[in-house]
């Protein structure tokens, strides 16, 4: 009896070590498909951000960078530092619309359908080669829980940086698993990519060069990775600037230019004051009285910086100290601590299992971080551009918790750790922080509890609870779900639509924010800006806008209030020199026709 018994229970052992095998090798075989529904219902969840009308579109960056697509076709080649594959991008979103009177909101919202898509696959990208620390799932999880992906999208440059950076590091690490070259040749391609997406690839290119030597495998390799690494990139780069200098005679990439101007706007961290102009211009006068003027510093920040160190000290200062706030505000205030945490556990899992090479790999990737720092210049976009490695160390980091959860010194670590930050975010009235970390506190006792499981009572019990903590830190998040798009019945859209009855294409409109007149399909003409002068009377001011060939004024609130002297100046001359032939919105949106 006793030899049946062990029998029954070797065959029974073995099916279920059998069950187990088929199980994972099933969910091995479906992780793309699962990812891929997850995707497609995290696309329904958000689809609202998909279909803005025009007034929920960044009138400034968004609306310039899909306007770009439309000039290119015209005929208008960027320059480099004006990020040309963002152009080519929406010049391929403009063409199904080119006929539509409201053609910039349909581009966007294609481009924004299709950038989404971009961050998850490169995300997605990367988890896939760390998949031997972490299941990939994990990382869908953080991209479906987390509103980054959607948040990232009002500036197209961005998305369209972070994947081609994302799938570039994931072809890095897919080097390190395989040693197979082509993949920092791929890898260097999607660098040239991020970096005619964004000025920022341009130091991830440059790095990659030399980050490729270093970890090339064996040693006696290391002069054909740093081939691989050097060829694309300086091919497809330097190709675009020797074809603009071709067809436009200027042969520059312009980033000078463009950093020294941020540079200027940095200045806002120390000097945010409303005065006669709005605060970015303020902010940039003032630091061409403490720093020069670009002319004077030959667009160098370094020299501008050494004219007066004391000041930009108070500006790295500042901008350090309220560092944390803002990568909580862009992490999301209740995932922030648990996901920095599972990160910090991640990178010692790794440490710990001597991965050098990849941890250099992901410090290398952060390093485009330290120009937000040179300039102080930290909006909350240029925080989430390393999300996707976050993401993926966090998911190493859960991954090494949980199979060491049952060690005491695993379990001290994070009760101590999170129940000291839950007590944080009591004593300072972020109670956002102390909901997310007790949550993660509670549902990692319950996973200890289902591991330690010895009866169905427990087992019951334990997992749909956990399961419940996790459904609600996840119905907690911001899904704006799909709506009903109206378009042209809203006063700025009707605003646009008389002004394409009214004018013909490319006439002369001033106005404080670019959306409404380059949807319009008309020049814009900025009013709050620094070459605006500031005349004595409101006639000069009228006979400026005159010989600068201005036909019209469109006012909407980025007009009012963005550069309070020029309004005070128009609100004397509207019926003085300037005719309401359009208000609505009861007064908030109008058109002013320039009388001769």
């Amino acid at each position: 009896m006793e030899s049946q018994a062990n029998t029954a229970r070797i065959e029974s052992d073995t099916l279920a070590a059998s069950f187990k095998s088929r199980l994972a090798n099933l969910a091995a075989d479906n992780t793309n498909q699962v990812a891929l529904l997850a995707f497609l219902l995290n696309v329904f969840l958000v689809s609202a951000s998909f279909f803005p009308n025009l007034a929920e579109i960044n009138a400034w960056d968004e609306a310039a960078y899909v306007n770009g697509g439309r000039l290119l076709l015209q005929g208008e080649l960027p320059t480099f530092s004006n990020n040309p594959l963002v152009a080519l991008f929406y010049a391929l979103t403009y063409l199904p619309y080119a006929d539509s009177p409201l053609w910039l909101v349909h581009s966007t919202s294609l481009g924004r359908v299709l950038l989404f898509a971009l961050v998850w696959i490169g995300a997605y990208a990367v988890a896939r080669q760390l998949s031997k620390f972490a299941h990939p799932l994990i990382m869908v999880g953080f991209l479906f829980v987390s509103g980054i992906s959607v948040s990232i999208l009002v500036f197209p440059s961005d998305p369209l940086y972070v994947g081609f950076a994302a799938l570039s590091l994931a072809q890095i690490l897919a080097y390190l698993n395989t040693g197979n070259r082509k993949h920092i040749w791929i890898s260097s391609v999607w660098v040239a990519f991020a970096a005619l997406a964004r000025n920022d690839g341009l130091i991830l290119g440059v790095l990659l060069v030399p980050s490729a030597f270093i970890i090339a495998q064996p040693r006696g390799d290391r002069w054909t990775a740093l081939l691989a690494a050097t060829v694309p990139f300086a091919t497809i780069v330097g190709g675009y600037v020797l074809f603009h200098g071709a067809l436009t005679g200027t042969m520059q990439f312009g980033t000078l230019g463009r950093t020294y101007d941020n540079f200027e706007s940095g200045h806002q961290v120390i000097y945010n004051i409303e005065g006669e102009l709005n605060p970015v211009f303020e902010a940039k006068l003032e630091a061409r009285r403490v720093f020069g003027t670009p002319e004077e510093n030959n667009y160098s920040v370094f020299r501008a910086i050494s004219r007066n160190p004391q000041v930009y000290l108070q500006r790295v200062t500042v901008v350090l100290t309220g560092l944390p706030d803002q990568l909580v505000d862009a992490y999301g205030k209740r995932l922030t601590v648990p996901l920095f945490l599972f990160a910090a556990r991640g990178i010692w899992s790794l440490i710990a299992q001597k991965h050098y090479r990849r941890l250099f790999i992901f410090g290398v990737w952060a390093v485009p971080l330290a120009s937000g720092l040179l300039i102080t210049l930290f909006r909350l976009g240029h925080l989430r551009f390393y999300f996707y490695a976050v993401f993926a160390l966090a998911a190493v980091g859960i991954s090494a918790a949980v199979k060491n959860l049952e060690s005491r010194r695993e379990q001290a670590f994070w009760f101590i750790v999170l129940l000291a930050f839950a007590t944080y975010g009591v004593l300072d009235s972020k109670l956002a922080i102390t909901y997310g970390t007790i949550t993660v506190l509670i549902a990692l006792a319950l996973g200890l509890l289902w591991m330690r499981a010895s009866n169905r009572k427990a087992f019951v019990i334990g997992v749909p609870t956990l399961l419940l903590f996790s459904a609600g830190l996840l119905l907690h998040g911001d899904y704006p779900g799909p709506k009903v798009r109206t378009l042209g019945d809203a006063a700025d859209e009707s605003a646009v639509l008389f002004l394409q009855e009214t004018y013909e294409n490319d006439t002369r409109i001033a106005a404080g924010s670019p959306g409404p007149i380059y949807t319009a399909r008309m020049r814009y003409m900025g009013l709050t800006s620094l070459d605006v002068p500031q005349t004595d009377t409101p006639q000069q001011f009228l006979e400026w806008m005159r010989n600068q060939g201005i036909e019209a004024v469109y006012v909407d609130a980025s007009l009012s209030s963005g550069n309070p002297y020029l309004w005070e100046q128009i609100t004397a001359l509207t019926g003085d020199g300037l005719e309401r032939i359009f208000v609505a919105d009861e007064g908030d949106i109008q058109v002013l026709f320039l009388e001769d």
